[in-house]
């Protein structure tokens, strides 16, 4: 009852929408479905209708992010969707849609030859159940460090919502509500399926799990890791800093030796030694002299 009282209001609503802008010499394009949800793999039609025209082109357009292409151009069907789309004067229906094919359809009507132009966007959502997700989980981590646990999958449409699972059970998103959380410092963006501990705690170690849904099929469930929550490791710590004092003290007995031994000059700055000769006279038979030593000061 109530689905004929829906399609009664929408008639009614066309059949004024058409005498309004029969009366006014306007025109109007609309939609009896803006929004169209199917399963993948099969057919699809979004609907568009204009009153006003005397001579129409119709063109549609696909939006997905940043990318735009044509389906149709001038009430024909372009090469790259030629086959999986048919063109009539009330919409195009797909024979198979794909998770691709998802996105933003817009339906322009020109008049031919003149200034009239409207236009109205109809989005197609396939529905793809979520496949298994995949977990990012350290087998270790250090107490109070932050902590980050992943979990995503790529073929979910609409894109999946994702929850955590700790030793079986349901992880809350406020952990400070829950008795059997209390004691964790967490949150979790149920949107980008990261869990993020900050800081960590002992109470933290256990078996982690993360589920998605998006509402079609069954939800699916990741592996289970288990995730061991360490203490610092203070014993690695103290022997690093001895071992760093032990070589600084050879360094600096390294330093002391080489200048113990002279192989570091002891002259002033700016200052050189010179090579002086000093001579003593020897005598000799004949009554000449010659040099016997010299000295290097």
């Amino acid at each position: 009852m109530a689905e004929r009282d829906g399609q009664r209001h929408l008639l009614f609503f066309f059949t004024a929408a058409t005498l309004y802008c029969s009366a006014l010499g306007g025109v109007t394009v609309y939609t009896s479905q803006q929004q169209v949800k199917v399963d993948e793999n099969q057919p699809a039609t979004l609907h568009c209708s204009y009153v006003g025209f005397s001579s129409p082109r119709v063109e549609w357009k696909f939006v997905r992010g940043s990318t735009t292409s044509l389906v149709c151009y001038d009430s024909k069907i372009t090469a790259s969707y030629e086959g999986r789309v048919v063109f009539s004067q009330t919409g195009i229906s797909f024979h198979s849609v794909t998770r691709k094919d998802s996105g933003l359809y817009t339906c322009m009507v020109t008049e031919n030859g003149g200034r009239e132009y409207g236009e109205i966007t109809v989005e197609l959502l396939v529905l793809v159940p979520p496949s298994k997700p995949t977990v990012s989980i350290p087998s270790s981590a250090t107490i109070g460090n932050r902590v980050v646990l992943t979990c995503s999958e790529e073929d979910g449409s609409p894109p999946p919502q994702y929850q955590w699972f700790k030793d079986g059970i349901l992880m809350p998103l406020d952990p400070k509500k829950t008795r059997a959380f209390i004691n964790s410092s967490y949150t979790i963006d149920s949107k980008t399926g990261e869990l993020v501990f900050e800081p960590l705690s002992a109470f933290d170690t256990g078996e982690y799990s993360c589920q998605a849904y998006n509402g079609v099929g069954n939800a699916k469930t990741s592996e289970i890791v288990r995730m061991e929550a360490a203490e610092p490791n203070v014993g690695g710590i103290v022997a690093a800093v001895i071992v760093a004092l032990i070589l600084l003290g050879l360094l600096i007995f390294g330093v002391w030796f080489a200048y113990s031994r002279g192989y570091f000059s002891r002259t002033s700055k700016g200052t050189t030694s010179k090579k002086v000769i000093y001579s003593q006279p020897s005598a000799r038979s004949d009554g000449e002299f010659r040099q016997t030593s010299s000295f290097l000061v």
